[in-house]
């Protein structure tokens, strides 16, 4: 009896579920992906992931490219007078800038062997299930990549140097702002709401305007730990902590949980809130996704190869806190 398209798949590219909801991507040889398939692959790669769908996803055809910012930062409105012109002294300038978007190249490789190809009960359809879930789990890389990505490794802290050098994610980023709004969460432990205060109070008040849209990105040790805080409080809210998993949200603000947030050796993490569109993904849109026969090997290799980047649109707009203590 054939193994199961569970199993198969589950001994050809590991433990991972969700929907399959795409054909093949790509055909044996080198040509890129159209910009339909493109476009697909994103979509499968980013809607399975928790972050990767809540952020600003920007695309080109160069390696490097510009994205344009601007904000008003001071009043534009004065008062009028009929049939004259402001003068130069009330007129508003917007503060411009650009985000410099430079692409780093990252590649996988994933070889099946003909037993896998040849036991298992989908037959034709197969190919297009393998090809989604390595979609998926090339956007879980991307997304650990975004978040986690230090290229001197010596803030956010992780194993594999070789991948997550290639570039400084959004934690990073946040870190390296030399202004108020990461600050060393040591001294408060775990009362997490003392925390989650302090960070809300370190961004201007003109960028918490939308706060259902703003994020509290937290390890997900954390949300749990806050979870079961709330549950203590003997309220109909820490009832529903108990049973449930209804979102938590701290004055407004969404608390999403992110199980791949790094957590280091000493059991501390990192909080980031920041509006949701604040954080940005960037995608070069030729993607290559191929099929490589080998009868020597008796195995069928299929090999992604991709350009991203990720930046932080405006600094000022986000807070970091560190050395969260999430031990248990």
């Amino acid at each position: 009896m054939g193994l199961s398209n569970e199993e198969l798949l589950r001994k050809a590219v590991g433990d991972t579920t969700g929907t399959l909801t795409t054909a093949e991507f790509g055909d044996t040889g080198g040509a890129p992906l159209t910009i339909e398939q493109v476009a697909v692959f994103y979509q499968v790669a980013i809607d399975a992931q928790i972050i990767l769908p809540d952020v600003r996803t920007v695309m080109n055809a160069a390696n490097k490219w510009q994205e344009s910012k601007l904000d008003f930062s001071s009043r534009v409105l004065r008062p009028g007078i009929e049939g004259a012109r402001l003068e130069s002294s009330d007129r508003s300038k917007p503060v411009t800038g650009v985000v410099e978007m430079s692409t780093v190249l990252v590649r996988g490789e994933v070889p099946i062997t003909d037993e896998v190809l040849e036991d298992n009960v989908e037959r034709a359809g197969f190919s297009g299930t393998l090809q989604t879930m390595i979609a998926q789990r090339v956007g879980r890389d991307l997304e650990e990549l975004f978040l986690n990505g230090d290229i001197d490794n010596d803030i956010v802290g992780h194993d594999d140097s070789d991948y997550m050098n290639l570039l400084d994610g959004w934690i990073k980023q946040a870190y390296d702002d030399a202004g108020s709004t990461s600050y060393d969460a040591e001294p408060d432990g775990q009362d997490f709401q003392v925390i989650f205060a302090k960070m809300l109070q370190a961004i201007p008040d003109r960028f918490k305007k939308d706060k259902p849209n703003m994020r509290f990105y937290v390890p997900s040790r954390l949300d749990e730990k806050y979870r079961d805080s709330l549950t203590a409080r003997g309220t109909p809210l820490g009832d529903l902590m108990l049973e449930g998993d209804r979102p938590v949200k701290y004055q407004g603000i969404p608390i999403m949980a992110v199980p791949i947030m790094n957590v280091k050796d000493d059991e501390t993490s990192f909080i980031l809130l920041c509006h949701r569109l604040n954080l940005m993904a960037g995608y070069r849109r030729m993607v290559k996704f191929e099929s490589f026969r080998d009868p020597r090997e008796g195995q069928t290799s299929y090999i992604v190869t991709c350009r991203v980047d990720a930046k932080v649109e405006h600094l000022p707009a986000t807070a970091l806190a560190y050395n969260v203590l999430v031990a248990a």
